[in-house]
């Protein structure tokens, strides 16, 4: 179990069940020291609308945990927008960007995916970029990688995403040549559960399965240098 999750939902991204404390409380219980709850931003299909996230700022504590409010935003096109303003931006303590379905943004092909993304990365305010390959978005994720390490974002390795057993045979070596690159240039990836239910908080189960198929070594993971997590996310 992660002792780090910052990719976590609460009842505010429309399809999970759980609330901010009650996610909080499961933490404190099963050793989680930081919690990062990123509810999908306003133009997903049932997600909360954006003034929201106006309260972000104001939790920093709970039952013991460190908690960092924030949003997994929806890119909406090829110019890399995201969905929430700038002056709500400012108060996130963790922002993830990511594709998705159920939003506006319609996949055109891989070139439109990458540059989509690597927009994306540009952003200032964009920390890390959730489930960077996914078999409905296919992108370029060695031009994605060059692109975060030239604004020191965080790609991320998603536990659910790893959960579909057909797609592993296109994820693993996608995935595994992103991790190569990783060790190669002495960058670091973070592991998200992308919870959407309190007792799955922590979870990467999914990832240990195949750990050694993608190369992980713990040197590369995010998660496991919690003064480093700190200071990025405060940067």
């Amino acid at each position: 179990m992660l002792k780090i999750d910052l990719h976590t939902h609460t009842i505010a991204s429309g399809h999970a069940i759980n609330t901010v404390f009650e996610l909080a409380y499961f933490a404190s219980q099963n050793g989680i020291t930081h919690l990062g709850i990123s509810d999908h931003g306003p133009s997903m299909k049932g997600a909360s609308h954006a003034e929201y996230f106006w309260i972000s700022e104001q939790v920093d504590e709970l039952y013991g945990v460190r908690v960092y409010l924030g949003i997994e935003a929806n890119i909406l096109n090829n110019e890399g927008d995201i969905d929430l303003p700038i002056d709500l931006l400012k108060k996130q303590k963790i922002v993830y960007a990511g594709l998705h379905n159920l939003t506006p943004f319609e996949s055109q092909g891989k070139e439109y995916n990458t540059t989509s993304i690597i927009k994306a990365i540009q952003n200032p305010f964009v920390k890390f970029i959730s489930h960077p390959y996914r078999p409905e978005f296919p992108v370029n994720l060695d031009e994605i990688f060059y692109a975060s390490v030239k604004h020191n974002t965080i790609l991320e390795l998603n536990n659910n995403l790893f959960s579909h057993s057909e797609s592993l045979a296109e994820l693993i070596p996608v995935y595994r040549s992103l991790v190569a690159l990783c060790k190669k240039d002495n960058r670091k990836l973070i592991i998200g559960s992308d919870a959407h239910l309190a007792t799955k908080v922590g979870n990467d189960n999914f990832i240990n399965l195949i750990f050694k198929e993608l190369g992980l070594t713990p040197e590369i993971i995010l998660n496991n240098y919690p003064s480093e997590v700190e200071a990025f996310l405060n940067s």
